[in-house]
């Protein structure tokens, strides 16, 4: 069993984890935008694996647009497809900020997400805006979906963050709100902890350091 003090690495999941979101807000902002049976094209979407696509950079923001176009039925700009696909982006709380700020004297930090270009270029853009500081500066590397070509949880983005960041599986944690992803990176030698519906990952650590007697998941 991996103990917190045997800890060294610590990945995060980002949306979920460290910034809110709130995924129904994008149907309801392209509905309010004119897109009637906005459940039917949903679905449709779904079928197609747009999200997925976009998600490992098999489709541009310019081939997501047009299918989103096309699957809404109306002429949206780019610029509207933009704010109803950020609409589910919500906050990335101060306490949150300050958390990695204090936990980087102790541990080397790791972002691994399943996210996308848009979305990545507003989320950075406003945390840059509200705290002044860049991201990804709070991180030694972040390991973006839409840039591997692989999301969660496929077992290879886990073993391309480990060759990539050389880390050692068995000192490394990997947070999720996903269960299901966080237990594919115990199949990858890592530590996991799932992190649970209402519990804020603030409430993990004490002090800068993982609280003492922390339960994790692994093989």
């Amino acid at each position: 069993m991996t103990k917190a003090g045997s800890i060294k690495n610590i990945i995060f999941d980002l949306g979920g984890v460290l910034l809110n979101i709130e995924p129904q807000l994008t149907g309801k902002a392209l509905e309010e935008m004119g897109v009637k049976n906005m459940r039917e094209v949903h679905a449709r979407l779904m079928e197609a694996e747009l999200y997925q696509r976009f998600e490992t950079g098999k489709c541009s923001p310019e081939c997501f647009r047009d299918e989103i176009r096309r699957a809404g039925g109306i002429p949206l700009t780019d610029e509207q497809v933009d704010k109803a696909w950020n609409a589910l982006l919500l906050d990335f709380p101060a306490n949150r900020v300050d958390l990695l700020h204090r936990l980087r004297s102790n541990y080397e930090l790791y972002l691994l997400s399943n996210t996308n270009a848009i979305h990545y270029k507003s989320y950075t853009g406003t945390f840059r805006a509200i705290h002044s500081e860049e991201m990804p500066d709070l991180f030694v590397k972040l390991f973006l979906s839409f840039e591997m070509g692989v999301r969660k949880p496929d077992p290879a983005i886990y073993k391309m963050a480990l060759r990539i960041g050389n880390l050692v599986p068995g000192e490394t944690l990997f947070i999720d709100d996903s269960l299901e992803n966080a237990e594919e990176a115990t199949k990858a030698g890592m530590a996991a902890f799932h992190l649970p519906d209402g519990m804020d990952v603030t409430g993990l650590f004490k002090n800068g350091k993982l609280r003492p007697g922390a339960e994790f998941l692994y093989i």
